[in-house]
């Protein structure tokens, strides 16, 4: 039941990026995004010059890496543990 439940959140997903691609020949640019783009950019200079961003998203990628890497060892322990010749 929650594997369906995932898989129909998946291709919904997908179904909602495939609509958007295929809507994306009539979509028409305009100068607003570019301009967005540009006030965005002079935000995140800004923020940089006082916080570094780079080194900020250097040390989240690491945690998430050792997370992820002791996640898995505890599932790897969980399942060792689940053999019955094993105490």
């Amino acid at each position: 039941m929650i594997a369906t439940a995932f898989l129909n959140l998946i291709y919904t997903f997908v179904l909602g990026i495939v609509a958007l691609l295929e809507n994306l020949g009539t979509v028409s640019s305009n100068n607003a995004l570019t301009s967005s783009i540009v006030q965005y950019k002079e935000y995140y200079m800004a923020l940089d010059a006082i916080v570094p961003i780079g080194t900020l998203l250097s040390i989240v990628a690491f945690v998430l890496t050792f997370e992820g890497i002791y996640l898995l060892y505890k599932a790897i322990r969980w399942g060792y543990k689940k053999i019955p010749a094993i105490s």
